[in-house]
């Protein structure tokens, strides 16, 4: 299995291109430039298989070639995520379109881009048809399917619900996916994983996991937030070693990293590795 990181940034990552932005550790990303600098957090399974799409020029800036890539399994409905417009136009450019994997939320909204446009002038939406061809495939909790030579297993990710009232404002999925003989665990934009996510995933034995780290060592109620911090990853990763879930051999990768709260790359990456934390950056290529 083959993974380049597209994107490793959380939703903050626009503030690096406000000049007048001097939020926390945003200053000193923008005055380091090159693997400090953090986009929408994506993977790509190369060569055919990317995962998110939060960024449109995140392929043509790292080098990839977007011919190959003919799925795209989408993990929730946010921005830094999800961009309905840029998928559309993506897919045109594929001779053979694309196949896209996502929750109901997800292909709702990419299908209502594809049927209508907003007139501002008149003020209301108007049909339209796109030309891209899209073959769209709705996935929930516990779903096993296949992408290309993959199979995908979805979790219900800790992300968006309000845990005084007990509504989930939006789902979000975690993905298991098995490729090559290898196991990788994709558990962005969730916070310390539901009780049936840790159930599921004491049947795996990974080979790498990508664990969401938005906040660095920045403390945080669990309470408000769907995320984690390096602390929280370090537990999560002790009651996973206890499962056998992960051992001396997974390899484990920290991103959805804030550019506010979360040190530069070239600060930290040594500390991280010192903790058995490997922090990745947008480029990184990793073949497990």
């Amino acid at each position: 299995m083959k993974i380049l990181f597209l994107g490793t940034g959380a939703g903050d990552t626009p503030k690096v291109a406000d000049e007048t932005c001097m939020d926390g550790y945003v200053p000193r990303v923008r005055a380091l430039g090159g693997r400090n600098l953090r986009s929408p957090a994506a993977i790509l399974l190369e060569p055919d298989i990317r995962i998110d799409y939060g960024d449109d020029g995140a392929l043509e800036r790292l080098d990839a070639d977007e011919s190959l890539v003919e799925h795209l399994v989408l993990t929730h409905g946010h921005n830094d995520h999800l961009q309905p417009k840029g998928i559309l136009a993506f897919a045109s450019r594929q001779p053979n379109g694309i196949d896209i994997y996502g929750n109901n939320m997800v292909i709702d909204a990419i299908d209502f881009a594809a049927t209508h446009e907003w007139d501002a002038d008149a003020g209301r939406f108007l049909s339209k048809k796109s030309e891209a061809i899209l073959r769209l495939h709705r996935v929930g909790p516990g779903d096993t399917f296949s992408v290309c030579d993959a199979t995908f297993t979805a979790l219900l990710a800790n992300h968006f619900i309000d845990k005084v009232d007990m509504i989930p404002a939006q789902q979000a999925l975690n993905y298991v996916i098995e490729r090559g003989g290898k196991t990788l665990f994709y558990g962005l934009d969730s916070s310390y994983p539901l009780p049936a996510a840790m159930e599921a995933l004491q049947g795996y034995r990974l080979d790498a996991a990508v664990l969401d780290a938005t906040f660095g060592d920045l403390e945080i109620d669990l309470t408000g937030s769907g995320h984690m911090n390096f602390p929280i990853v370090e537990e999560l990763v002790t009651e996973l070693r206890g499962y056998d879930t992960i051992t001396d051999d997974t390899v484990l990768l920290l991103s959805h990293l804030s550019l506010e709260h979360v040190p530069p790359h070239d600060d930290i990456a040594n500390e991280m590795d010192a903790r058995g934390l490997r922090l990745p950056y947008d480029g990184l290529r990793l073949e497990l």
